[in-house]
């Protein structure tokens, strides 16, 4: 799971100040299922991205066929001892055969080894463009999914630290109403001011019992926040401290993003598509190819000749293809074993009629409008990403003063209780009045912890819209 926190706190650098609020991410991190799925599905994807690379490489193929019982039983026949290879274009190809058959008295032998190359030069599109932008968009993908993940990971532990804050203070909130009831009814009762049996005493007895019954919802409500807490985070709710500032990236300045980038790359594969289908509709191939072989006999076995009876056979090949028509030309020769060499030439070509179907048509058409679907989606989500960026500007600005207008009331606050504490001690002022200032200055502070908290989920909604 070091990954994880390697690239998380990568995304989140402000993170490394924090200390207990640290510790939370941090087993949040190192005990999550949802962190744990995350690496796989991110391996899982890099390894088939791999498996996509490796697939454009060279292939290689050996055959063999042998008949061990051939005519009177005398002879082994090999007909296929063979080797190809196919370059990673799949245009090239090379193959080698060194078929033969002997007498099992070993009297005499016939190999006739052969070497092939051929290579087609394709003047249309050829579809390595096409895998290119396929996983280039694939990476990009998984990529960007991966650090969603764990940045959604992330706002869940926010949300819930803010949902556990929310609690507490509405807590204090209720807890503070029911003593104030509490006091009231007793005040009243002390002063006379109600009998027990009087209609205004039973209306601040339900005044009170309501007071009670919302302090004892919120009681539950926490419990269960506390067990959402410690199933998400591994830890047990105590609190948090060391909230760390969000570092908010300059929005405006990123001009694109990995799902930006994706859309661009889906538009830019929809036209190359496109462009394949309307070259494999007109097709314009140039093939050239050599080959060369030889029998050689060996020995006076099977009525074979000698030596001299040997032979090279060299040829070579140009061809062109197009829709309706082909042509090649073929020449070379073979030189005997008295070197004496004899030529040879052929010419062939083709032609048949090839109109497009409405089959073919269509396709075209459909691709083509694919490609215009796309690039219209690609420039939509660019104005998009754009505006959003705007957006997310503005709430950095308000953020940034709700924070400031936070801080100005904190620090007002904390001059009236240290004016109200000194005007106790002169006994100007009751101890309530005390409570009730110190109160108000707790709830500040639960603001701000709670204000910083959403300040972060803006940082990683933000992070999210430009990786």
């Amino acid at each position: 799971m070091k990954r994880f926190l390697q690239l998380f706190l990568l995304f989140l650098p402000s993170l490394l100040s924090a200390a207990v609020f640290d510790d939370i991410v941090r087993s949040t991190f190192s005990t999550s299922f949802e962190a744990e799925s995350a690496e796989l599905r991110y391996e899982s994807g890099l390894l088939d991205i791999e498996q996509a690379e490796l697939d454009d490489k060279t292939d290689y193929s050996v055959s063999l066929a042998v008949s061990p019982l051939e005519g009177k039983s005398e002879i082994i026949s090999v007909s296929d001892l063979s080797f190809s290879a196919t370059l990673p274009d799949d245009d090239t190809e090379i193959s080698a055969s060194i078929p033969f058959s002997t007498r099992y008295d070993a009297e005499g032998a016939l190999i006739s080894p052969s070497l092939s190359v051929s290579h087609v030069f394709d003047w249309g599109r050829d579809d390595d463009t096409l895998e290119e932008l396929q996983i280039a968009s694939s990476r990009l993908s998984v990529t960007r999914e991966y650090e969603a993940e764990l940045l959604s990971l992330h706002v869940s532990v926010l949300d819930a630290i803010t949902s556990l804050l929310d609690n507490e203070r509405s807590g204090i909130e209720s807890e503070e109403e029911l003593r104030d009831l509490e006091r009231e009814l007793s005040e009243a009762l002390t002063l006379g001011n109600i009998t027990e049996d009087s209609i205004g005493y039973k209306e601040m007895q339900l005044s009170v019992k309501r007071a009670e019954d919302s302090v004892g919802i919120l009681e539950e409500e926490k419990a269960e926040l506390e067990k959402r807490f410690r199933n998400l985070t591994g830890m047990d709710w105590s609190g948090v401290e060391d909230v760390p500032m969000p570092s908010f990236p300059d929005i405006l300045s990123y001009t694109t993003s990995s799902s930006l980038q994706e859309a661009e790359l889906s538009a830019r594969i929809a036209e190359e598509e496109y462009l394949l289908e309307e070259d494999s509709q007109n097709p314009r191939r140039l093939v050239v190819g050599a080959m060369a072989g030889s029998n050689i006999y060996l020995g006076s076995g099977l009525g074979l000749s000698n030596l001299e009876d040997d032979s090279i056979n060299v040829t070579g090949s140009v061809g062109w293809e197009g829709k309706e028509w082909a042509f090649s030309v073929s020449g070379g020769g073979s030189w005997d074993d008295d070197y004496s060499f004899s030529p040879s030439l052929s010419l062939s070509g083709s032609w048949h009629s090839h109109p497009s179907s409405d089959s073919d048509r269509l396709l075209l058409s459909s691709l083509q409008n694919e490609a215009i679907l796309r690039r219209g989606e690609y420039l939509d989500t660019r104005r998009s990403f754009m505006e959003e960026s705007g957006d997310f500007w503005n709430r950095i600005l308000s953020w940034n003063r709700d924070f400031s207008e936070m801080e100005a009331e904190i620090e007002y606050r904390s001059a009236l209780l240290s004016s109200i504490e000194t005007k106790f001690e002169r006994g100007l002022v009751t101890a309530e009045d005390v409570h009730d200032a110190s109160v108000e200055l707790d709830l500040l502070d639960l603001d701000r912890t709670i204000l910083i908290l959403e300040g972060l989920s803006l940082e990683a909604e933000i992070r999210m819209h430009i990786i």
